[in-house]
């Protein structure tokens, strides 16, 4: 419902036949009509995961009206007119859908944005869910060590060496914590010359069993190339001995025998709480459970 007004001013003088004479003002009104609302800015696809949670707020841009003081109300139903799908909520007072999806698949959204005086405009778009990806490691969280509580006196790093048979994403690194490591721990992604690709810190000096230290950006990896995942510890580390005489795989991940990798299970003593250092060292084809969280890469 339009506020807009223009006005304008007339004045005018009446005589009668005896010479005598009135002035007066006229003024003039027009009050402008109601102007529907229009899309202004078409919404793009979005993008949702499976399982998780999704929200998104529609920008107060997205529709305009010319009429000053005009106002709008928001409703979204599913494109065809339905009911939104069950996983999907509408927060009418601040324009923001919500929910977490449950089937992959293209929803088509329609919001239609009404004024005052019951005019209206509409657009669609889609909220496209998606499965995320397989992740994969080399081991599972059943995979302990033999020793829990080894100790040599000095600070070191240990490794593994694999591979995938498929290019992806190496997105965080896993390493077994013993118990009585009680500092702070690097890990370390490396090429199979030394080369770091990555490292990230974690810091929780109580915790034990199998840790995931996330890298604040994923590292690509070719396929069927040797790179070496790695954590440091300041004294206490785990260990299987003679776990490597046979390889491992798990999906595309595999970390060859000490036989076929010219060693595996790879430490070296040195480094810090704050940088570690390229493993290259090997006793008795030991496993020290270090591991990788691997996402393969899709396929285009």
């Amino acid at each position: 419902q339009s506020t807009n007004t223009l006005s304008d001013v007339f004045s005018y003088t009446m005589r009668d036949a005896a010479g005598a004479i009135a002035s007066a003002n006229l003024t003039v009104t027009i009050h402008g009509a109601n102007d529907a609302p229009v899309l202004a800015v078409q919404t793009a696809t979005q993008n949702a995961t499976v399982g998780s949670a999704f929200s998104f707020t529609l920008p107060t841009t997205t529709f305009s009206d010319v009429d000053s003081g005009d106002t709008l109300a928001y409703a979204a139903t599913a494109a065809d007119g339905t009911a939104l799908p069950s996983w999907l909520s509408f927060n009418a007072s601040t324009r923001t859908f919500s929910g977490t999806p449950t089937t992959a698949g293209t929803y088509g959204i329609r919001v239609t944005a009404t004024d005052l005086g019951g005019l209206a405009a509409n657009e669609t778009f889609n909220i496209t869910a998606t499965v995320a990806p397989a992740t994969y490691s080399l081991f599972n969280a059943s995979s302990t060590p033999a020793q829990t509580n080894l100790n040599d006196g000095q600070q070191l790093e240990l490794g593994v060496k694999f591979q995938s048979n498929v290019a992806g994403d190496v997105t965080a690194i896993k390493f077994y914590r013993s118990a009585n490591d009680n500092g702070q721990n690097v890990v370390d992604l490396w090429t199979s010359t030394g080369t770091r690709l990555a490292t990230a810190t974690f810091s929780n000096t109580t915790a034990s069993g199998w840790q995931t230290v996330n890298f604040a950006t994923p590292v690509t990896i070719a396929a069927n190339t040797t790179y070496v995942a790695s954590y440091h510890t300041t004294g206490a580390y785990v260990a299987t001995n003679r776990f490597f005489t046979n390889g491992v795989s798990n999906g595309p991940l595999s970390a060859p025998s000490s036989a076929a990798a010219g060693g595996n299970g790879v430490y070296a003593y040195g480094g810090s709480a704050t940088t570690g250092l390229f493993p290259t060292n090997t006793y008795d084809s030991a496993n020290y459970y270090a591991d990788v969280v691997f996402r393969p890469q899709l396929a285009s």
